[in-house]
């Protein structure tokens, strides 16, 4: 039997990061370029830390918590996130959940610590970018959509 170690993305799977742009500048990421966002982002007090919880994102949880999951989330430039998202998830998830902070790009490289040596990683991300170099390190990768597609995906692998 395959032994797993999961890791769970925070933004667009847990907390919603979309609705935290719109509340912060009347716009949604998609209305705008990454040029224009992430200044006015980066300038909004306690964004990150302020993040409401994804739709069905606490039934993702409920289901994952038992496993143990490592929070591993990407970080924009600058050092001003990396507190808040923490900060984030020692309210929202308790203060004994591992999170792994990175460049969305290195999530692969940045979790190796924490798996053993034959347990499999799989993560779940919003991001369909963060695939390659994920599974390119032996991983499984869950593209998220909603937490019931998850949750589908998971089970499949065994996980319930």
């Amino acid at each position: 039997m395959r032994s797993f170690r999961l890791f769970v993305d925070l933004d667009g799977v847990l907390a919603d990061f979309d609705r935290g742009v719109y509340e912060a500048t009347g716009r949604y990421p998609s209305q705008m370029s990454d040029r224009e966002m992430w200044p006015l982002v980066a300038k909004t007090a306690g964004f990150y830390d302020r993040l409401p919880w994804m739709q069905d994102g606490r039934d993702l949880w409920e289901f994952v918590a038992p496993f143990k999951p490592i929070i591993c989330t990407g970080l924009p430039r600058g050092n001003w996130a990396e507190p808040q998202k923490r900060q984030w998830c020692r309210r929202e998830l308790g203060g004994d959940i591992p999170v792994v902070t990175c460049q969305s790009r290195e999530k692969g490289q940045a979790i190796q610590e924490f798996l053993d040596v034959n347990e499999t990683a799989v993560l779940i991300d919003d991001r369909l970018k963060s695939q390659p170099s994920w599974v390119e390190l032996g991983g499984v990768f869950i593209l998220h959509t909603s937490a019931a597609e998850s949750i589908r995906a998971l089970r499949e692998l065994g996980l319930a």
